[in-house]
């Protein structure tokens, strides 16, 4: 079972994927991008190089195409938990190419493969606003809430269009609250 975390900057995904740790030992967890020693290296230039769309399209691509080869295929009879996968692949790209073209693109990348199941933690203009106040941004927060709300909605749209059941959980309730929904889900799949 391949499951992902969604969400937009400061939505609480890591939060929750280092509890999930403790919970499900057994579990392969990875995260987009930046998983291999490859995609380290991708990471450091999306986030911190001044480079064009297109450019950081197929960094996030190439990335996803070397953590599906070389972690999701070869674990794929096991629980796989992501931070982050195709979808927010997609959503994050869609404000600047067309829908069926990254879909194209990124079943090319994944040999077909995406999440089985995907919870989207969602947050309010206020929370966000309140979180990104209280860190330094990243080539992607620097964009703005308008284009961050909008990809939490594109993250929506690329599920429903994809036809992956997800599971909106607000990012604005408590740590513990959060995680005893994600924990609760798990455990029916597994």
């Amino acid at each position: 079972m391949y499951i992902a975390l969604e969400g937009i900057d400061t939505a609480g995904k890591s939060t929750q994927i280092e509890l999930l740790k403790k919970e499900f030992e057994n579990a392969v967890f990875i995260k987009e991008p930046g998983f291999t020693k490859f995609g380290e290296k991708i990471r450091e230039i999306i986030f911190h190089d001044e480079i064009t769309k297109k450019a950081e399209l197929f960094l996030f691509l190439a990335d996803r195409a070397e953590t599906v080869e070389k972690v999701i295929k070869p674990n794929y009879n096991k629980l796989i938990i992501s931070d982050r996968s195709v979808i927010s692949g997609i959503a994050y790209a869609m404000e600047f190419f067309d829908f069926d073209l990254l879909v194209n693109l990124n079943r090319f990348a994944t040999d077909g493969i995406f999440p089985n199941f995907v919870f989207i933690l969602t947050l309010d203009e206020e929370t966000l606003k309140s979180r990104l106040s209280q860190k330094e941004h990243d080539n992607i927060e620097k964009r703005g809430i308008k284009y961050l709300l909008n990809i939490q909605q594109n993250m929506i749209d690329t599920c429903n269009r994809l036809e992956i059941p997800y599971q909106l959980i607000p990012a604005n309730s408590t740590i513990e609250a959060i995680n005893f929904r994600i924990k609760k889900v798990i455990s029916e799949f597994v």
